[in-house]
């Protein structure tokens, strides 16, 4: 696929899933980078796996333990980052790398299919009055919230990540669960510490995403990423090609949900 025929794929979904109006990002980039497809057992020659004490050690691939199999091959990429000029310097303390980053996506190389998508508040150059901060303080504050969350916290978001993806037509099929898969902490608005909430959704026919929210009470949707389609397939420790480990890579890659909530 052509990077400019990507590029208006990937705008036209911040627009669908965000509400992007670019008329209001004055002088805006786009940067597109180009992922080609790869083979995780092809990116070095030589696997390490950490020997518990004080460093890493290398192993063979008939070596490697079998949590690390199946391994995943990645179908290609095209990458989007939109970036708007503002007089806001990275914070010295490292909390945000690029001062002008707002929006990310991610599309297939060939089909054009969503893969992901980011948005960052923190770094929303518009004002919206309506999209107040949450602010806990700081990023412990936000870890201790996330620590103490309880069984009731998992069924609310589980439930609410259902109905969004519901309404936005996430899926072709119906929604069947999900599950808060993973908590931590983002600058928000006004240079605030935001809870950032990771919820896993499945459908039916076995699709899965996984929905990012931010702020503890708005629940403001952040991040949509489609892991499983940016695998083209996996293979076993002999070669042979196997289905992938998990549909959620980045999240739950080598550990199995349990706390599913139903639709």
């Amino acid at each position: 696929m052509p990077k400019d025929e990507a590029r208006q794929i990937g705008l036209d979904l911040l627009i669908q899933f965000f509400g992007v109006n670019f008329d209001q990002l004055g002088d805006y980039q786009v940067e597109m980078d180009y992922m080609p497809a790869f083979d995780l057992r092809e990116i070095s020659t030589t696997i390490y796996e950490f020997d518990g004490v004080d460093g890493r050690i290398p192993v063979e691939n008939s070596e490697v333990p079998d949590i690390r199999w199946p391994m995943n091959v990645y179908r290609s990429t095209w990458h989007g980052t939109i970036s708007v000029p503002t007089d806001r310097t990275p914070c010295p303390e490292g909390r945000m790398l690029r001062g002008s980053d707002l929006l990310r996506f991610r599309v297939d190389a060939q089909t054009g299919e969503l893969i992901g998508l980011q948005f960052f508040p923190s770094e929303d150059p518009v004002t919206r009055p309506d999209m107040q901060s949450e602010c806990m303080g700081s990023p412990i504050q936000v870890f201790e919230y996330r620590d103490n969350m309880t069984a009731q916290h998992n069924i609310e978001y589980a439930n609410f990540a259902m109905q969004l993806a519901e309404e936005a037509n996430i899926f072709e099929d119906e929604v069947l669960r999900a599950a808060y898969i993973f908590g931590g902490w983002m600058m928000g608005r006004d240079g605030s510490f935001e809870l950032r909430i990771a919820v896993a959704v499945e459908c039916v026919n076995g699709e899965t995403v996984v929905l990012e929210f931010q702020g503890r009470n708005r629940k403001e949707l952040v991040g949509v990423d489609f892991y499983s389609r940016m695998i083209d397939h996996a293979v076993d420790r002999d070669g042979n090609i196997v289905e992938p480990a998990s549909q959620f890579v980045g999240f739950s890659s080598t550990s199995e949900i349990t706390n599913w909530v139903y639709r």
